[in-house]
């Protein structure tokens, strides 16, 4: 046995599970969209064709969960890689070595915490009457605040925690590739009387430009993963300020109605919907390459 059939004998089984378990359940979604079967009436399931998409144009709640989980997307990625940038530009050339490696560690621990944790801990934050960030308000005379409960704040404040996690370990991604940029070019703009934000904007950001267009391919496919955040703080609430698309294909197919074909179908829009995404930013990343 060559070389490659050694690989090949050891990659194909992995692969093979990994298309059964990829394959197999969008073919069940497909299927599913394209009858009308419902979790209370058992002897549902006849063939509708594309019944259930024509559906969704005439219903408000599923425009209301694309256009929350398009805020979503735009909230959630452009602030995290913000925050990473300037928090990694912080510490670049301005912290000791020493000290780099402990805040590196540190900045990693909020994205390995599971997000059901985390969105406990922050829900306890959050709490009117016993959360931090109330207490804070009060110190300073402002009254209570319903972070979760406000239908102004609700969104912004679940996206808090998700650009706590991701910005943090953006910014140590960010730190390491801005260590490994040549020193030649930066000295010879600190030669010239480069001002520090010229210095970033004309050089050092332009050089890991193909590092910012990954990480944003890799943050926006990763928002589209909103469920056990949403759900755990707010459910899709107040109302349904905060019910992003995977929510309430949920809420549909199986909490509150039990319409398994019409969340299926909700489920299905949004898989074209990441594929279309995830193409075109695989398109741009290859020609930032």
């Amino acid at each position: 046995m060559n070389k490659k059939q050694t690989i090949a004998a050891f990659v194909l089984p992995a692969f093979i599970i990994l298309l059964i378990l990829s394959i197999y359940p969008l073919i069940e979604v497909i299927h599913l969209s394209l009858i009308d079967r419902s979790l209370v009436k058992p002897d549902s399931g006849k063939f509708v064709g594309l019944a259930n998409f024509v559906k969704l144009f005439s219903d408000r709640r599923f425009w209301n969960a694309l256009r929350v989980t398009f805020f979503w997307e735009v909230i959630t990625v452009s602030f995290s890689l913000i925050f990473g940038i300037l928090i990694a530009l912080l510490i670049y050339r301005n912290i000791p070595s020493w000290l780099k490696g402990f805040l590196t560690l540190l900045f990693i621990m909020p994205a390995v915490l599971p997000r059901v944790a985390a969105a406990y801990s922050w829900r306890f934050m959050y709490s009117p009457l016993l959360g931090v960030f109330n207490y804070l308000l009060g110190l300073i005379s402002i009254k209570q605040v319903e972070f979760l409960a406000d239908r102004r704040l609700a969104l912004a404040s679940v996206a808090l925690i998700d650009i706590w996690q991701w910005s943090l370990l953006l910014s140590v991604i960010i730190l390491g590739v801005l260590e490994a940029i040549p020193e030649e070019p930066i000295e010879a703009a600190q030669i010239d009387g480069v001002k520090r934000w010229q210095l970033h904007w004309h050089i050092t950001l332009p050089i890991i430009a193909p590092t910012l267009v990954s990480l944003s391919f890799l943050k926006i496919i990763e928002s589209f993963r909103t469920f056990d955040l949403i759900y755990v703080l707010t459910k899709g609430g107040p109302g349904i300020v905060t019910e992003t698309i995977d929510l309430y294909a949920y809420n549909v197919g199986l909490a509150l109605e039990g319409n398994i074909s019409y969340g299926a179908s909700i489920s299905f829009i949004m898989f074209l919907l990441t594929l279309v995404i995830a193409n075109i930013l695989w398109m741009v990343l290859k020609h930032e390459s």
